[in-house]
């Protein structure tokens, strides 16, 4: 499970790599807002360096979109924008994982 408020996964597991060797990572949509209005500059911020890790965005007003973004650049950004911007994330993993 994750704790966004603690920015951290505790009993969570999954195969990283398929029966030949493939990685298999979590992958999902990250979604952000600014918590207030003076914080949509961070909104940007985000946008930026979402961008110049090469995923890319919809913006729609207040509201960000980043597609495709992996569980470690998801905890990055949850970590250094978290402050400023709502962050919500969901990543999955194709197929999913059975336990």
């Amino acid at each position: 499970m994750y704790d966004c408020l603690q920015d951290s996964y505790t009993d969570f597991s999954f195969a990283n790599f398929d029966a030949v060797g493939r990685p298999r990572p979590l992958c999902g949509s990250l979604s952000a807002s600014p918590l207030t209005p003076t914080d949509a500059p961070a909104l940007q911020q985000l946008a930026d360096f979402a961008h110049e890790l090469g995923y890319e965005l919809d913006r729609n007003g207040e509201h960000l979109t980043v597609q495709d973004i992996s569980l470690l650049d998801a905890l990055n950004i949850n970590a250094r924008f978290g402050g400023e911007l709502l962050i919500s994330c969901d990543l999955r993993r194709d197929p999913p994982a059975r336990f």
